[in-house]
């Protein structure tokens, strides 16, 4: 195939954007007429160009300014991303129905997230991911201005920290690209601003982020395309940093402390979920604590680990189209969306969570701490998914948006798929983890039915099934009809809770001088970069980082 074809991904979206907002202007709605094969043709473009080949392919147009290079390039990290991508976001652009405007700022952020993850250096990643920040922040307001939403100027802190990564590897090891820059340029200061990035650009903290934010919308069309698109490029660049440094970051202290970070990020999304008065509620921290769970095997810095991260990513995407689509009231899809995302059932979620509790004892030392921890925030996670099927649904959505039966087949088939666990393992998730990361003979193998590991072997086939078809037994003679949705009183009290939220208010509440609020107001620049052109906006950002840095 020729290396022109790298492009089809990004483009696609694109040429579909302008036929949309070609015929919009003509009165025209295509909407998801366009938009959602707009989506699924990227989707086909970027099967057709990875598997026949399964192997690295690059297209280089140039320099992109001050030698960084304009290069596009797909290896089997970008495919892995590029489906969690793209999956959950051609599912929803198909199936919930948008105004032109809407579907056109859509099918654009879709391409941007793309460009993100097939750019060959870390310059052109930072632009493209700062566009794809600028282009949520625009679709969410174009959805509804008064609804909730992260702030544009928290959102790009994490490309322009990303972009002041990509001149300082540019200015002294004379590129960015990720396969040619030398090994000790990839300094303990070059690693914080990307791992910061790529903490910010996912929203990893423990505190309430961005990705619960939004899920407090009173729709949730934009929501759900927006973490679709945004939430795994953070985690892209945490993996894409194992190549930087030839499959290590530069100190085993900074594993340790993203490790433990990661649990934290867990266990302060499980800690909110069993406190939830609405399911509503509840379902906004599944992708946060998923992310806590993917961040803490991610960051262990062995290929078991980072095999199991890039699982519970890929469990994370489905997810993300599922709850985008599940309405807000009691029956059996909200049943099987609980109990997917909580890992209960012998699932996708279930296997990446065993293997991940398994990777951090692997690891050894400080690791296997981690790896406690981390089995108790899934109980956690277990008690408040119990608790979370008598919630009372919350806010109500728009009956047109929301599509029960896709939800819950969605939801189904992460729980489906445990048994194939090795499969997905095996074809996806090991060949991204070799493309950053050497891997030492015998330390993770396995073919179709296990998972073959240092200490041990997982027969996933032989035990998920059995599992899975008791729990399907189990749920099919259950009467769900007695569940009672009612208010109901947390299971753990949150003490500092209440303090935190007068704090948040208090920060709010202050106010600035009338004549220095043209000075610093961040709601003005947001305001005017929203309703602006974002690409000048970047363009000017960045040649500011590249001055500074020079």
């Amino acid at each position: 195939m020729p290396s022109i074809a790298l492009l089809a991904p990004v483009l696609l979206p694109l040429v579909t954007a302008g036929v949309i907002t070609a015929f919009g202007l003509g009165g025209f709605n295509l909407g998801r007429i366009a938009a959602g094969p707009g989506a699924w043709a990227a989707l086909v473009a970027l099967l057709a160009i990875w598997i026949p080949v399964r192997s690295t392919q690059e297209l280089n147009f140039g320099q992109l300014g001050f030698g960084s290079p304009f290069a596009l390039r797909i290896d089997a990290v970008a495919f892995a991303f590029g489906l969690m991508v793209l999956v959950p976001g051609a599912l929803l652009l198909t199936l919930q129905r948008r105004s032109w405007q809407e579907a056109t700022v859509g099918a654009l952020g879709m391409a941007s997230a793309m460009a993100a993850i097939e750019a060959g250096g870390v310059v052109l990643t930072a632009l493209a991911g700062g566009t794809a920040a600028t282009l949520a922040v625009i679709q969410l307001d174009t959805e509804d201005i008064r609804a909730p939403r992260p702030r544009w100027s928290l959102l790009l802190a994490a490309w322009l920290a990303l972009s002041w990564a990509g001149v300082i590897l540019q200015v002294r090891a004379g590129t960015a690209a990720y396969p040619a820059v030398p090994v000790s340029a990839m300094t303990a200061p070059v690693f914080l601003l990307i791992a910061f990035a790529g903490l910010m650009a996912s929203g990893l903290v423990p505190w309430r982020s961005w990705p619960a934010h939004v899920w407090s919308r009173p729709s949730l069309r934009a929501a759900g395309l927006v973490v679709a698109g945004l939430f795994p490029l953070g985690f892209y660049l945490l993996v894409r940093a194992y190549e930087l440094g030839d499959g290590r970051y530069p100190q085993v202290a900074f594993n340790a402390v993203l490790a433990s970070w990661g649990v934290v990020v867990a266990l302060g999304a499980a800690v909110r979920a069993q406190a939830a008065v609405t399911r509503r509620q509840f379902l906004g921290e599944v992708i946060p604590g998923m992310g806590g769970f993917a961040l803490m095997t991610v960051a262990l810095g062995t290929p078991l680990g980072l095999v199991s991260g890039l699982i519970a990513l890929v469990a994370a995407a489905a997810l993300t189209a599922g709850l985008s689509l599940l309405p807000d009231r009691a029956g059996p899809a909200s049943l099987v969306a609980i109990a997917a995302a909580v890992g209960l059932p012998p699932g996708l979620a279930f296997g990446s969570r065993i293997l991940g509790i398994e990777s951090t004892f692997e690891a050894g030392d400080f690791f296997g701490l981690i790896g406690v921890a981390g089995a108790v925030t899934w109980v956690f996670w277990m008690v408040a998914g119990a608790r979370a099927t008598g919630l009372p649904g919350g806010r109500g959505r728009p009956t047109s948006e929301t599509f029960p039966r896709a939800a819950m087949a969605a939801a189904a088939l992460t729980i489906a798929v445990g048994p194939a666990l090795a499969v997905i393992q095996s074809t996806l998730a090991n060949p991204a983890q070799a493309a950053v990361m050497p891997l030492s003979f015998g330390s993770l193998g396995g073919g179709l039915t296990s998972v073959v590991t240092v200490t041990t072997v997982l027969p996933v086939v032989a035990l998920f099934a059995p599992l899975l078809i008791i729990g399907v037994l189990a749920f099919g003679a259950a009467n769900t009809a007695l569940i009672r949705t009612q208010a109901r009183p947390p299971l753990l009290g949150l003490p500092v809770a209440a303090a935190v939220e007068q704090l948040r208010q208090a920060v709010r509440s202050a106010t600035v001088p009338d004549q220095y609020r043209s000075l610093i107001s961040a709601q003005t620049l947001e305001t005017a970069v929203a309703g602006g052109r974002p690409v000048l906006w970047l363009t000017a950002l960045v040649a500011l980082a590249f001055a500074v840095t020079r």
